[in-house]
């Protein structure tokens, strides 16, 4: 494969520059549909040095702007020339895409660096020779050993490791009179500090207790993306609020809706005794498309096994068919959107992939026994008969 032909591509795919910089002629060189070459004057060169602080190494290396903090770029030494780089960038690290946004660039990188050297590079290696660049080892352990100190000098022991263990052993059992009870305990030891700025500090801590209370949900039997998806949601939450009482009222609230929901899969497990991995996949297959008209064909084939066999089993082990368990997690869907969203029961019957609004209707009604309006408008009621009793207590 010719490398510019590559370079164009990768730049496309990825939605990012990449040039060619040599500091000796000062040529910049644009890889893209439209790439050009243009000889840059000597301010701008040392302009470009400083923001990448280029260095000359035999590997891919990832170089922070230093003009633009949020931004990064990803230098690459020509082989064949000591005083030029093929550099991609800059990525801003706030437009988002996260984890996978990283993930792409760094594949693009390496079949850049495999096109150039012809040598392969896996991602293990790549971040184990960006440590040095991107962090002080020593530094950091150094400051570990000074934490360390301070706190047993400072602060004392930490909460007991066993009350941590009860809450998350409520939430796996799905026992949210066990969790209350171990939330209510007394005990000696402090949390650790996770931040300099208090409302940080606990914010830091909910995330932490969230991501284990959805793990330990997974444990519990719930299915995964369901927990993942909701742990998302209230981290998510926990960013915004503003005060500490808020933080903490929140992080508990996601603690017991953890157990509340193995809870409720363990009322619905119909089956008794260990799952099997295969249901379990299919449960968050259908989890992650719900909004789509899920046919059971396409989830054999994702899973790599017989329609037929796997309708049979799953009706054997849920003691439902397949068509059932889907049409029930749709309604489960369509009952929280009733309930805490303004959604139109039209707009709610096409995002959960239902033909007509009197399709969704007609199967909402055989599994609740009411339709989404008389039911939205119960749990309304319900609501504003609740706030008007605590106004008045």
């Amino acid at each position: 494969m010719e490398t510019e032909f590559l370079l164009r591509k990768t730049a496309g795919m990825l939605n990012v520059s990449i040039y060619r910089y040599s500091s000796r002629t000062l040529e910049k060189r644009y890889y893209s549909k439209t790439g050009s070459v243009r000889r840059m004057d000597v301010e701008e060169a040392e302009m470009l040095e400083k923001r990448l602080l280029l260095q000359p190494v035999s590997w891919p290396l990832i170089r922070v702007d230093q003009m633009k903090k949020d931004d990064f770029f990803v230098q690459i030494q020509d082989p064949e020339a000591v005083d030029a780089w093929y550099v991609l960038g800059p990525v801003s690290q706030e437009s988002g895409g996260g984890e996978s946004r990283m993930e792409s660039i760094v594949s693009g990188v390496l079949l850049i660096y495999a096109q150039l050297t012809g040598r392969s590079m896996e991602d293990d290696e790549f971040w184990e020779k960006n440590e040095t660049f991107l962090c002080d080892i020593q530094k950091v352990h150094g400051r570990v050993e000074q934490d360390i100190f301070e706190r047993q000098e400072q602060y004392g022991p930490h909460n007991p490791y066993e009350q941590e263990l009860r809450e998350l052993e409520s939430i796996r059992t799905g026992d949210v009179d066990a969790l209350n009870e171990s939330i209510s305990e007394v005990y000696e030891g402090k949390l650790g500090i996770l931040a300099r700025q208090p409302l940080r500090h606990h914010k830091n801590i909910a995330i932490g207790n969230i991501t284990m209370a959805s793990r330990f949900a997974i444990r519990g039997g719930m299915n995964k993306e369901q927990s993942f998806s909701m742990a998302d949601s209230f981290i998510r939450q926990i960013e915004d609020l503003d005060t500490i009482p808020e933080v903490i009222a929140m992080k508990r609230e996601a603690q017991r809706e953890f157990a509340r929901a193995v809870r409720q899969e363990r009322k619905s497990d119909r089956r008794g005794g260990a799952k099997n991995p295969l249901i379990a996949a299919v449960k968050d297959y259908i989890f992650s498309h719900l909004h789509d008209s899920i046919q059971i064909a396409d989830i054999a084939s994702y899973l790599h096994v017989n329609a037929d066999y796997l309708s049979h089993l799953f009706k054997v082990q849920e003691h439902m068919t397949m068509k059932q368990y889907i049409q029930e997690e749709k309604i489960r869907r369509g009952k929280n959107l009733l309930r805490y969203s303004d959604v139109s029961i039209h707009e709610i019957a096409f995002y959960l992939g239902f033909s007509s609004q009197s399709h969704f209707t007609q199967v909402f009604q055989k599994i609740t026994g009411e339709t989404p309006n008389v039911y939205r408008k119960h749990f309304l009621n319900q609501q504003s008969w609740e706030n008007k009793t605590n106004n008045n207590s």
